[in-house]
Parts: C-alpha cells; structure tokens; sequence
C-alpha cells in the first residue's frame, strides 16, 4: 500500500493512475485477494474507478478532501502532518501517509502549450525554491 500512497502523492488531481496485470496473473489463484486489496486501497485514497475490462482498470484522482477527511476519521487513510507538505518531492523518503489534496476550487487550470512552462507553480513558492527568466 506504501508504493500506492506514493503514487498519490506524484499525482496531480484529475491525474489518471492505469493499473493493468499481465495475462498469466489471470490464472492465478492469488489474483482476486490482490484486485481486492488494489480497490481497498484506492477506494480509502478517494480515487473513483472509471473505467475496467478484464485485468485493466483506470482510476481518476479526484480533489475530494471531505473525502479523504472522512476516511481519516474512519482510519483507513493516515493524512501526512501538515510540515509534511512542504517537503521537496525529490530525494525524500516514502512516507505512509497522504497528503490532503487541494480543494477543486484551489486547483489551478494549466495553460495550454508554451504559457505553461512560464507558470510558477505554488508548490514551489512554499517550498523556498525560486526561478527566474533568462
């Protein structure tokens, strides 16, 4: 469940997470008790499942924090300490825990095509780092 929470954590809202088995695992008697333990995990991180056929399926991100507040409170989602947010993504150790996602209406919509790379991100305002134009 760690590596899930990662991958949590790397994911933008609205961001997809594709999972899908290779065709042996099909056969294996295993198989079920792990697809029932991959909806456990990303049903706790408030993810919506949009998609399945056979061994593939696609989960959607949502910015849902009254969500993950309430399996928190339920304990079946451990939120990140606050000062937790503000560490770099880089070179940091695998946490179990998630961080709150940003309400829908805090998230910002990315420009289209060259603006975007001109865009400050607020993640990196509040970690300290700065950039500047060449």
């Amino acid at each position: 469940g760690i590596l899930l929470k990662e991958v949590d954590r790397l994911l933008r809202p609205n961001g997809y997470f594709v999972y899908s088995a290779p065709p042996a695992y099909r056969k294996d008697k295993d198989f079920p008790v792990v697809w029932e333990k991959l909806v456990y995990l990303t049903t706790a991180l408030c993810w919506k499942l949009i998609a399945q056929q056979v061994q593939t399926a696609i989960w959607i991100k949502e910015a849902n924090q009254s969500c993950q507040l309430e399996h928190a409170k339920e304990k079946t989602l451990n939120l990140c300490t606050s000062k937790d947010d503000t560490s770099p993504s880089w070179q940091a150790p695998i946490k179990d825990c998630v961080n709150l996602s940003p309400r829908a209406e805090d998230i910002n919509k990315l420009p289209p095509g060259p603006e975007r790379l001109l865009l400050y991100s607020r993640s990196l305002e509040t970690t300290g780092l700065h950039f500047f134009h060449v």
